[in-house]
C-alpha cells in the first residue's frame, strides 16, 4: 500500500473540488462517456479512464511483431492530461477493448494484456483509497477505532466506514451491523496498514466523515472488486457498497 508523497493531499483536492461543483439534478448534469467495449454511454463515473502511458519505452520492435504497440495506464482519479478512453470495470468489457477497442480509440496497436490492466485497476484503487484515507484523517474528516466510528455513526457524523479484512471483529458491535445492512460499509486493506494512514500500529475500523471522500472512496472500491482475487473480494456482508 501506498503512493507518491502529496498523493493525499492532490486526492483531497480533487475531491473538495469536484464536491463544490453543481450536483446532477441542481444544475450541471453528470458527464456522459463511451465504454470502448460495450459502446454503452453511460456516467463517466461508472467507467475507468485509460491513457496511453507516455512515460514507457517506445517499442523497439518493428510494427509487425506481436510485441509492438502502445502501453496503457490507468487514470482513476481522471489527473492526467492526454487523450483518455472509457471502459466499464468488468473483464468482459476490458477484454473487448483490449482486442480492439484501445486501438480505435487511440489509433495505435496497444500491446497491455487484459491481466495487466487488471492489476493496475486495482493497484490504481487501492493508492487511491489510501490518498484518500490519509488526506481525510489530515484535514479531520476521518476518525479511527470501534468506540469512536461507533459515536460517529450513533450522531449521523459517519458517511462511510472501513473495515480491516482481518478485523471482522469489528463487525459485530451493532453500530457497525448497521452500517454493514445500510450499505456504507466496505472491506479493505488490513489492521496494519489502516493503522499506518491513522499514525498507530493498527487500525480496525475507521470511518469518513466527508461525504465527497466517502463517495470517492467507494467508488474506487467498487471500480476494483471485479478483478480482486477471490480471498481479498470475498465479503462478509451483503450488500457491498452501491
Amino acid at each position: 500500500m501506498g503512493g507518491p508523497e502529496g498523493d493525499d493531499e492532490s486526492a483531497m483536492m480533487a475531491v473538495e473540488t469536484k464536491t463544490n461543483e453543481p450536483r446532477e439534478g441542481q444544475g450541471k448534469p453528470a458527464p456522459l462517456r463511451t465504454c470502448v467495449g460495450c459502446a454503452n454511454r453511460v456516467p463517466a463515473n461508472e467507467l475507468v479512464r485509460v491513457i496511453v502511458d507516455e512515460s514507457s519505452p517506445s517499442p523497439i520492435c518493428t510494427p509487425t511483431e506481436s510485441t509492438s504497440g502502445a502501453v496503457l495506464a490507468v487514470d482513476l482519479a481522471d489527473s492526467r492530461f492526454g487523450r483518455g478512453a472509457h471502459v466499464h470495470p468488468s473483464l468482459d468489457c476490458l477484454g473487448k477493448a483490449l482486442k480492439s477497442g484501445f486501438a480505435r480509440a487511440f489509433k495505435t496497436r496497444v500491446k497491455t494484456s487484459v491481466a495487466e490492466m487488471a492489476a493496475q485497476i486495482v493497484a490504481s484503487a487501492d493508492r487511491r483509497i489510501v490518498g484518500l484515507v490519509a488526506g481525510a484523517r489530515r484535514a479531520r474528516h476521518a476518525v479511527s477505532g470501534a468506540d469512536v466510528v461507533c459515536a460517529a455513526l450513533r450522531d449521523g457524523r459517519a458517511a462511510l466506514v472501513v473495515v480491516a479484512r482481518d478485523g471482522a471483529a469489528a463487525t459485530t458491535l451493532p453500530e457497525i451491523q448497521r452500517a454493514i445492512a445500510q450499505g456504507m460499509a466496505i472491506a479493505w486493506s488490513n489492521k496494519k496498514d489502516l493503522g499506518a494512514l491513522f499514525g498507530r500500529d493498527e487500525v480496525a475500523v475507521c470511518a469518513v466523515l466527508h461525504k465527497g471522500v466517502a463517495a470517492a472512496i467507494a467508488s474506487a472500491h467498487r471500480t476494483s472488486q471485479p478483478f480482486m482475487d477471490g480471498a481479498r473480494s470475498e465479503p462478509w456482508w451483503s450488500p457491498e457498497v452501491r
